[in-house]
């Protein structure tokens, strides 16, 4: 069996880093996905909107309460795996990933 080396320690180790890295990665396409994709949807299917059945509702009720639930449980597992100053820059560095990655696009000028 192959010796760890330090590039794989070092992966490893910055392992929950990466994640809280991508959980906020996360954060920002959501956020330019809603910006982008609402006012679509209000405009051109609002003289088409479904009735709102029981399953439908249900639907909507467990994905309202399963998503931030879920999201909250990655955000904690993060801040315990990684310092209290990281999570804390992470979570403040949303609204500059949100404006520089559609800049980056060329969505918005």
């Amino acid at each position: 069996m192959a010796k760890p080396t330090c590039f794989s320690n070092f992966l490893e180790s910055s392992k929950p880093y990466f994640a809280m890295i991508s959980l906020q990665f996360g954060y920002a396409g959501m956020n330019i996905h809603h910006q982008v994709i609402a006012p679509f949807a209000f405009f051109f299917e609002r003289k088409e909107q479904p009735k709102i059945t029981f399953p439908v509702f249900m639907q909507i009720f467990i994905l309202a309460l399963l998503g931030p639930v879920i999201d909250q449980n990655f955000y904690y597992a993060g801040l315990k795996f990684t310092s209290p100053t990281f999570s804390c820059a992470m979570s403040n560095m949303l609204p500059a990933m949100t404006f520089s990655w559609p800049s980056y696009a060329g969505w918005k000028r």
